[in-house]
């Protein structure tokens, strides 16, 4: 192979690496096989002390739907886009449970024990019609609250709590909750002795947090 022919494999072998380059940066974004998402759906509701069964259905009403914090329900209030539970051509992988909480006023020290109380009294169940539940968890363990203690460094003889809680609020799951395709699934947050008044109308958000397939 003489020296033109040698530049000459040099330039088409640049040509390729820079044509391959090019469409590996245009790609990804686009794919034919669909996408793989890291996602959290979620849903919300406000605590209230005199609900009739004192159980909240999550996920259950839609974008636009009433029952919105204010008003009828916007992004803020839930992601859930329709009735049927996962859409067509997706499936959710949950992989972690969320639990945030959304105090509307300042709280009293009596009224923060009474809301410990509420985690402590309050479960969140998952299940699908046709099987058996899916997961049980009381809140307080969601919240990552292994000990619900007030201080009150004025008290005679005080000492400190021997642990507090991070207030996660995420509980990662050993393995997977698999939300197929329009299969329906049951999540509810049931208070099994009714939340103080002084609760009433704060709000507590629920998400699960996972892989999501979709067709593209």
């Amino acid at each position: 192979m003489n020296q033109q022919d040698t530049g000459f494999s040099t330039m088409q072998a640049m040509r390729a690496g820079y044509s391959n380059a090019l469409a590996a940066m245009q790609s990804g974004t686009y794919k034919g096989d669909g996408d793989i998402l890291d996602f959290t759906l979620w849903d919300r509701f406000e605590v209230d002390g005199t609900t009739p069964t004192l159980r909240h259905r999550l996920f259950v009403n839609g974008l636009g739907s009433p029952g919105g914090i204010v008003g009828n329900k916007t992004l803020a209030d839930t992601n859930v886009s329709g009735n049927v539970g996962i859409p067509q051509g997706q499936k959710l992988y949950v992989r972690a449970i969320k639990v945030f909480y959304w105090a509307k006023e300042i709280r009293t020290p009596v009224e923060i024990v009474e809301f410990y109380q509420m985690l402590a009294e309050t479960t969140i169940n998952i299940s699908i019609p046709g099987k058996d539940t899916y997961g049980q968890w009381a809140l307080d363990e969601i919240m990552g609250i292994p000990v619900s203690i007030i201080d009150n460094p004025a008290a005679t003889n005080y000492n400190p709590p021997l642990s507090t809680g991070r207030h996660v609020g995420i509980l990662p799951l050993n393995l997977p909750i698999v939300l197929a395709s329009v299969v329906s699934f049951n999540i509810s947050v049931e208070h099994h002795t009714a939340p103080s008044a002084d609760l009433d109308d704060d709000v507590v958000k629920i998400g699960l947090n996972g892989i999501l397939e979709r067709l593209s």
